[in-house]
């Protein structure tokens, strides 16, 4: 019998297999004849389904049976029911499920997995999975990518293309892979999962095309079938048919428009488009002029560039010339202006990070600069304002303000005076420009490279422009509708206008003074207009020209636009939900002062589901500190900290009625590796690790608080029971990491003796220090869980680890002393000794002594930092540290938080801990320092420490 149903399984594998071949061969052949060739996906199976319940038993029942050589030739119905899998994906554990799903899967037949899809993209033209999340999850991204869109991500991209269908052109509609890179880089307010989805930029335009496609409009990137599979499953829910039917009315308007690129002109795709990331120059008199720079936000430059992203979000902006620098993640909000200390160089880039990679500085240096010099114009708004003129042409009647950079000649114009300006590196002077304009003074200004324009003007007409200079510079929004107003005081006859190298050859009637043209389908990006009047035998008798900049709609960002009544930013920016509850995230929330706000936190569980709403009252405004204190105690909130573990992601929302509102979602983020906990009912602590990863090598350490560097191997498929004083769980699978502080039994705590943790220090060598370091810097990043008691034994590690580097730096005497803080009820008591045993020599002792006079004075960490700098800078010398203007930071943090070390470069942590094992004075005045404003300081000082 047992053979008989074998022989029964591979029979119907074989002919599902047959009839799967055939399908794909003649779709594929279909989507290689499209311009550009369109993948297939196996979603796109176009079986019944009673087919599909055949296929489901018949593969269930192979990998019953051991899925054996004869069962793996028919591979097709595998990559099918594997891509069905991945249609149904949640965004939890893929083989877990799958497994659940599929009695008798073993973890080495996943390998097979991704062979048959590749097979797939090989043969029949597939789909091939690309992005971050490809790379990471190297077997799974394949049959998620073949379910072409999983039901929990659907909402989300009926949402995206309401949100964008305002911006939809028809040469969008045509150009799936622009439209999916639009797409993506409208995506950075949404979910992570969502976010990792539009990395493969084709796959989204595709899907997006083909769910914009007219019921009359057959799609040529998706069968019927399962577009029609994809839409019963998005109209389900009332909302999100009302967005997809709104932005497919959208769609279909677009589709009638012709666009300007039809009419001669090269499409967005073979042209440069332009840099909307550019800042805007504008001068503000404030007793003499000041120059500013607007700073967009630059969230889109990190579409399919997550190096951008990420350091834009972690690394501080350098504006050239500006008197300040941009905070950590302040280039992704909108609002950022920055005043102009010297004006900007022209040989520099306008826009870097600080201690950022090269390429990610070439890629602001080319997409975020201002208009070359070495003039720029600005046009006066009123007393107070001028904004730049990028055209660099002035019109007679009005007034403008010119700013020369170094020694260049200013115009020597009757009309023109010098006038002060803030900024080095320039002169500024302004223009009033007469009703009429000589011959002499055009030559000197056209020598300067200021044009003159009269006779012509080019303004925009109808609905108002989203920006306008007054002059050559305009900007729209895509899918608003552009109309240009072209005025003379003259007859022509025809207007010749040029935009982009496009010629239109218009009659003007002459019972008009002015020629309305209305623009559509204009591209994002940047627009070069040119308009010249023609009169008797096609003489040129006037011309002009203008900017026109398309920007991509923007909805209101979850914190708030500039100059709301409440308005909250995270630095970093996007922070995860352990980032936002660890204190690693700064917040603040702006508002009117002295006014009442409530303050409400949501946890979410990984359904969107509300676990627990807990709300404060807060006064406005509110900055980081004052934040750090209000998240300490909301951890503290039992009802918090019930749901903490379970919540897959939080929304902090602040309003007040009459002033306004703003909001922050933060998600744990797709974790390959995630710690999960549970408690027994006598409040016993089991861990259980959720695995997302491919493939089955995941390991998992566990450091005892008693022991806090020695790993014990746990098994990673098992629940780890957890001791009372919890500990840290490390689980690694190859590149993917989750580290994580184990929540206590606080009853069974508060019974135990003080723990003293035990760390070993071997050898007095730079390696054995950097080993320290290491496991003090697994201990400081892991997360912590909503345990109070957690926090207090990851401290009580760190105090340890730094301890032990003391004892091996220090000396004999030193180290004495580092033991008696091991037991010290107050550190405060020992710092007479340890001032003492800073150093033998007079020089040394009136270090200390410094020190010891200036700890009150020293109880910031700017203010510690700064003053140690100072006082050490000569001993540093001394000892051969010359020309390191970070040696006194890495001093600090080697004696408080020694697990920062590891962001300096190998080499330099190298010189500087030898040159300390060399000199041990500068460790121990480091030291004394660190410990002294500690036990000065109060706790949110120390917190705040190195």
């Amino acid at each position: 019998m047992a053979d008989v149903a074998q022989s029964s399984t591979i029979e119907l594998l074989q002919y599902l297999h047959d009839a799967l071949a055939s399908h794909f061969h003649m779709l594929h052949a279909k989507r290689a004849s499209l311009e550009p060739s369109s993948p297939v996906f196996a979603l796109e199976h176009d079986l019944s389904p009673e087919d599909v319940d055949l296929l489901k038993t018949s593969v269930r029942a192979a990998v019953q049976t051991g899925l054996g050589a004869r069962h793996r030739q028919c591979w097709l119905p595998f990559v099918v029911y594997a891509a069905e899998s991945g249609y149904d994906y949640v965004g939890d554990e893929y083989w877990r499920s799958f497994e659940r799903s599929t009695p008798g899967w073993r973890d080495d037949h996943r390998s097979w997995i991704k062979m048959w899809f590749q097979r797939f993209a090989t043969e029949y033209g597939g789909a091939v999975p690309t992005g971050a999340f490809a790379s990471t999850f190297t077997i799974i991204a394949w049959p998620i990518t073949h379910g072409v869109l999983p039901r929990y991500l659907q909402r989300q991209l009926a949402q995206l293309l309401f949100e964008f269908s305002g911006a939809l052109t028809s040469d969008l509609l045509d150009d799936p892979a622009a439209l999916g890179l639009r797409l993506a880089r409208r995506a950075s307010t949404y979910t992570e999962r969502f976010r990792i989805f539009c990395e493969n930029t084709t796959l989204v335009g595709q899907v997006a095309t083909a769910l914009l496609s007219g019921k009359d409009e057959p799609t040529p990137y998706l069968l019927p079938s399962t577009l029609d599979r994809i839409l019963a499953d998005l109209f389900k829910e009332h909302q999100a048919r009302h967005w997809l039917k709104s932005a497919q009315q959208s769609a279909t308007r677009a589709r009638g428009f012709r666009s300007v690129n039809s009419i001669g002109q090269p499409s967005s795709k073979d042209r440069a488009l332009s840099r909307a990331s550019d800042p805007r120059l504008i001068l503000k008199f404030e007793t003499e002029w000041n120059g500013y720079a607007e700073l967009p936000d630059l969230t889109p430059l990190g579409v399919g560039l997550p190096d951008v992203f990420s350091q834009l979000r972690t690394s501080r902006g350098l504006v050239n010339g500006g008197a300040r620098h941009v905070p950590p993640s302040g280039l992704l909000y909108p609002g950022q202006e920055v005043r102009f200390a010297n004006w900007p160089r022209p040989d520099a880039p306008f826009l870097q990070l600080d201690r950022a990679e090269e390429g990610v500085n070439r890629v602001l240096a080319d997409q975020c600069a201002i208009s070359q010099g070495p003039w720029w114009l600005f046009r006066r708004q009123g007393s107070g304002l001028a904004l730049e003129v990028k055209g660099k042409f002035v019109r007679p009647g009005h007034r403008y303000v010119l700013v020369g950079a170094g020694s260049v000649e200013a115009p020597q114009v009757s009309w023109g005076r010098e006038v002060a300006l803030a900024a080095e590196g320039a002169r500024a002077y302004e223009l009033v420009v007469p009703e009429q304009i000589n011959e002499s003074d055009e030559a000197v200004l056209t020598a300067s490279g200021i044009g003159v324009v009269s006779h012509v003007s080019i303004r925009p007409v109808g609905v108002v422009a989203s920006a306008w200079d007054g002059e050559g510079d305009v900007e729209w929004l895509a899918g608003e509708p552009g109309i240009l107003g072209i005025r003379s005081d003259l007859l022509p006859k025809h207007c010749r206008l040029t935009i982009d190298g496009a010629v239109y050859l218009l009659d003007w009637s002459p019972e008009h003074v002015e020629l309305l043209l209305s623009l559509e389908g204009l591209p994002v990006g940047s627009h070069s207009a040119t308009v010249s009047l023609l009169g008797d035998s096609e003489r040129q008798v006037a011309t002009g020209s203008l900017i026109i900049t398309i920007r991509d709609p923007r909805i209101r960002p979850e914190g708030a636009w500039v100059g709301e009544g409440i308005r909250m930013l995270a630095a970093p920016a996007r922070p995860t939900l352990s980032e936002l509850w660890d204190e690693r995230v700064g917040l603040t929330i702006d508002g009117p002062t002295g006014s009442e706000a409530e303050l409400v936190v949501t946890l979410r569980d990984a359904n969107d589901v509300p676990l627990v709403d807990v709300k404060r009252s807060i006064k406005l405004p509110v900055d980081e500190d004052q934040w750090r204190a209000t998240a300490r105690a909301l951890r503290k909130d039992q009802r918090f900290s019930d749901a903490y573990d379970e919540a897959e992601s939080c929304v902090v929302t602040v309003s007040r009625e009459g002033i306004g509102f703003a909001s922050l979602t933060c998600e744990r983020g797709f974790q390959p590796l995630r710690w999960r906990f549970a408690r027994t009912h006598d409040g016993a602590v089991i861990a259980h690790l959720i695995d997302r990863t491919d493939g089955g090598n995941t390991t998992i350490q566990f450091f005892d608080v008693e022991t806090p560097l020695v790993p014990v191997p746990k098994c990673a498929d098992a629940p780890i029971p957890v001791p009372p004083r919890g500990g840290l769980a490390i689980a690694r699978s190859g590149e993917s990491a989750a580290a994580v502080i184990l929540p206590t039994d606080p009853n069974t705590v508060f019974r135990l003796p003080r723990a003293i943790p035990s760390v070993s220090a071997r050898t007095r060598t730079s390696n054995e220090i950097r080993r320290l370091a290491a496991g003090h810097a697994e201990w400081l990043a892991a997360d912590l869980p909503a345990d109070a008691f957690a926090t207090y034994e990851q401290q009580l590690v760190g105090d340890a680890i730094a301890r032990a580097i003391g004892t091996l730096i220090g000396g004999g005497h030193w180290a004495q002393l580092e033991r008696q803080l091991a037991t010290a009820s107050d550190p405060a008591d020992h710092l007479e000794a340890m001032q003492a045993a800073v150093g033998a020599s007079a020089s040394q002792k009136e270090l200390a002594s410094t020190i010891a006079f200036s700890l009150y004075r020293w109880l910031t960490p700017d203010a510690l930092l700064l003053g140690f700098d100072k006082v050490i800078a000569p001993h540093l010398a001394a000892c051969g540290v010359i020309r390191k203007p970070g040696a006194a930071r890495f001093l600090l943090m080697l004696a408080g938080r020694p697990g920062y070390i590891g962001e300096w470069e190998a080499s330099e942590a190298d010189f500087l801990i030898n040159r300390v094992l060399l000199s041990p004075m500068l460790y121990r005045a480091a030291r004394f320092a660190v410990i002294g404003t500690r036990a000065l300081n109060d706790a949110d000082g120390v917190d705040r420490s190195f």
